[in-house]
């Protein structure tokens, strides 16, 4: 039986206004600028792999000690933007009434975001849906964030609950992929960053336009539809 219905943030919930490609790009210039060699790091990977091609390459020449404060510098920037766009985004059509349903069938409802979690609380807030969810898990709150699945294993481990008891709420591999290892259903919505041809071929349990659409999904889970 369902118990908790986990969301991504960015393209899910709120509008996803932000320029991945080109933040990355400004990371990776501050990190080419401190030594890391020029074609070491790739804006088309997460930055958590970013961050593990840093360590690798620092320990291999010997000045793993450096490691933190580069990744430290580089994550300032992308945070920068990440807030600046919190300030900014708009709610997606549908969002609040699907919480509030949520929350009507007495489900726990929880965050699975890769923004930084001061930008995840200015959106919240600006929306006036923090009250919403039970648990906000950002990706500087866990050791691993996703596409990691010990991201979303802590938000399961917090919540009490087990993997055939949730649903996860995204719009990308990133949030596909570590629900797929764990078991865990996910719905695949086409609001956000992939188009539905990308998401399709990942395989999700659902896929579908908007949220209006994921209420029946809910009912079904729940025993309470047909």
């Amino acid at each position: 039986m369902l118990k908790a219905v986990i969301f991504d943030l960015d393209g899910v919930i709120v509008k996803f206004n932000l320029n991945s490609r080109r933040i990355k790009e400004e990371m990776i210039a501050e990190l080419e600028a401190d030594g890391i060699p020029k074609g070491k790091l790739s804006a088309e990977k997460p930055f958590s792999i970013m961050k593990e091609t840093i360590v690798q390459h620092l320990s291999a020449i010997g000045k793993e000690g450096m490691a933190d404060a580069l990744i430290k510098k580089a994550e300032s920037i992308q945070i920068e933007h990440e807030v600046v766009a919190a300030r900014e985004t708009e709610l997606l059509s549908g969002a609040k009434q699907i919480l509030g349903f949520i929350k009507g069938k007495g489900l726990k409802v929880a965050l699975f975001t890769y923004n930084n979690s001061r930008a995840a609380e200015i959106a919240l807030s600006r929306h006036g849906i923090e009250g919403y969810f039970d648990l906000i898990v950002a990706r500087d709150m866990v050791p691993k964030p996703k596409p990691n699945p010990a991201h979303l294993t802590v938000i399961l481990d917090k919540l009490g609950i087990q993997r055939g008891e949730a649903i996860v709420v995204g719009d990308s591999e990133m949030d596909i992929m570590p629900s797929k290892a764990l078991g865990v259903k996910v719905v695949a919505l086409t609001t956000g960053m992939q188009r539905s041809e990308e998401l399709s071929r990942l395989n999700p349990d659902y896929l579908i336009p908007d949220m209006r659409s994921l209420e029946g999904i809910i009912e079904r889970l729940t025993g309470g539809g047909i």
